[in-house]
Parts: structure tokens; C-alpha cells; sequence
């Protein structure tokens, strides 16, 4: 019977190809591959089971190896918790798995560095610097979802760091980074977990006249979070408003209606002039 001791016995054996078969088996969703929760079990079942760091170490990079996404998935979470085995493998490793193919596998491979940023912040922070860097527009990516991820500690000591990290990627132009970095990274992220340092980078970032950078900060106000800062913001909103490049118009029009319904009472004091359409305005710019 295929079970996930199964799974784990043939890890244990270094069988890659077969212990993915027998994940496969175990549970599928949506998209014919195993659920979150039979992933998550096999995670749970190796850190349990498997005697050291170096042997789950080994185990990681097996998995990471293969063509198997869920594979990949479960090798991401594992490299997450044997970093200090061999930092710079593990840095390696989850560096191909943020620039995989699969979707779901970037995400996985943002969550243990993630995981890595805040429990190791003094010798994985440079990394995911040189991460912001790097060619491909996915890994860069995954630094932004790494420094959201390290936010949660809400350790004050990783408030400035994290946010000169996110800084690097305001006038990136790739979509998948824009798409990750104002709203969500930024917005949804580091201003909830410092909410004064990061209102204080927001009156240096609207001094950028770079129009990506215009379009990030705009749309750090169309998060949740952002909706709450919007009045005592209102010199760097006024500024967005005068923009008159359209993709920094399209990010702050994007959210207009919403932005009317959230803070009415000080809202039309002092934007008045706000364009409330959004119809046809997409949610973020390719």
C-alpha cells in the first residue's frame, strides 16, 4: 500500500524517481498533482523520521533534481531547514527552484528562503541582495517574497535592512516583480510590520522620478494596509496625483472607488480631483 512512510522509506534509499510516484498516489488536486496537505505531511514525515540535517540535506537536493514539481516543492520547504549544513548548496539549490518553470514551485522556493532570511537574517541577508540583482525577473522575485516573509518576526532590527532589500526592486520593470513588490511585498508586508520606518521610506521613494518606482509606491496604497496610511500620506499621494506618465495614472487610478469607500472622511479634503473610474484599468501593468 502506497503510504507516506513508503515515501519516506524510499527517500531513505536515495530513490528519487520512485518516492514521487509513490507522493503522486497519495491524494491529487486540481491540477492532477498531490494536495498541499499530503505535501505537507511528507514534509512533516521526513524532518520526523530522517536521522540527521545532513541526511535530509541529501535528501533535498535529491528531490530538487528531479522533473517532479511536488518533488521540487517538498526539496524547497527541507532546504529551508538545513541551511547552516551548507549554506551555499542550499543558496544554489533554492536559487533554480525560484527560477523553476512551475508557479507553484517558485512559490514553495520564496517561503524557505523566507524561512531561512529570518532565522539566519546576518548570513542569508546578502544573499537575497545579490538575489535583487540576478538576471532573471523570477529569482528577483522571490528576494521581494523572502523580505515579506522576514517581516513577520517583526524583529526592529530587520526593519531597515529589509526595507533597503525591497529598494532595489522600485524601478525594476518586470512584471512578475512589479506584480509582488508595491501591493503585496511592500504594502501588505513590510508596512504592517513597521509601519513608522517604512512610512518614513515612503517620502524618499516619492522623490524618485523613475516611473516604476512612482507605480510601486502607488500601489503600496492599494493594499489593505496602505488604505489605513492614506491621509497621513497625503503630501506623497498628491505627488502621484501631479504624475502624469500613464502607468503611474493606471496604478492610481486602479483603486480609486475603493480608496473613496475606505477613507472618505479626509479623502476628498484633500485629492478631490481623484478620477473614480477603474473600468478596463488592470490590477497591475505588464
Amino acid at each position: 500500500m502506497d503510504t507516506i512512510n513508503a515515501f519516506v522509506y524510499e527517500l531513505k534509499q536515495h530513490h528519487f524517481t520512485k518516492a514521487p510516484e509513490i507522493l503522486n498516489k497519495l491524494g491529487t488536486g486540481a491540477r492532477n498533482a498531490p494536495k498541499t496537505a499530503v505535501k505537507n505531511k511528507a514534509v512533516k514525515a521526513v524532518l520526523t523520521e530522517v536521522n540527521t540535517k545532513q541526511e535530509i540535506l541529501d535528501i533535498a537536493v535529491g528531490l530538487a533534481d528531479t522533473n517532479d514539481s511536488a518533488a521540487k516543492e517538498i526539496a524547497a520547504h527541507l532546504l529551508g531547514k538545513v541551511y547552516e549544513i551548507n549554506p551555499v548548496h542550499v543558496s544554489e539549490k533554492l536559487r533554480i527552484l525560484a527560477d523553476d518553470e512551475n508557479w507553484e514551485v517558485r512559490e514553495w522556493a520564496a517561503g524557505a528562503c523566507g524561512d531561512i532570511l529570518s532565522n539566519y537574517f546576518g548570513s542569508f541577508y546578502n544573499e537575497m541582495m545579490n538575489w535583487t540583482a540576478d538576471k532573471s525577473g523570477n529569482v528577483r522575485r522571490a528576494a521581494a517574497l523572502a523580505a515579506k516573509y522576514a517581516g513577520k518576526t517583526r524583529n526592529r532590527e530587520y526593519a531597515e535592512p529589509l526595507l533597503d532589500l525591497v529598494e532595489q526592486l522600485l524601478t525594476d520593470s518586470d512584471s512578475y516583480v512589479k506584480k509582488n513588490l508595491g501591493q503585496f511585498a511592500i504594502g501588505d508586508g513590510l508596512l504592517r510590520y513597521y509601519p513608522e520606518s517604512t512610512l518614513a521610506r515612503l517620502d524618499n521613494w516619492i522623490k524618485m522620478d523613475d516611473e516604476y518606482a512612482r507605480w510601486n509606491v502607488a500601489k503600496i496604497f492599494s493594499a489593505a494596509e496602505g488604505m489605513k496610511h492614506i491621509c497621513e500620506c497625503k503630501d506623497v499621494f498628491q505627488i502621484l496625483l501631479e504624475d502624469d506618465r500613464n502607468k503611474v495614472k493606471r496604478a492610481v487610478k486602479s483603486h480609486t472607488i475603493k480608496l473613496r469607500r475606505s477613507i472618505r472622511g479626509c479623502y476628498t479634503k484633500f485629492i478631490p480631483e481623484l478620477p473614480c473610474s477603474t473600468q478596463g484599468e488592470p490590477d497591475h501593468i505588464s
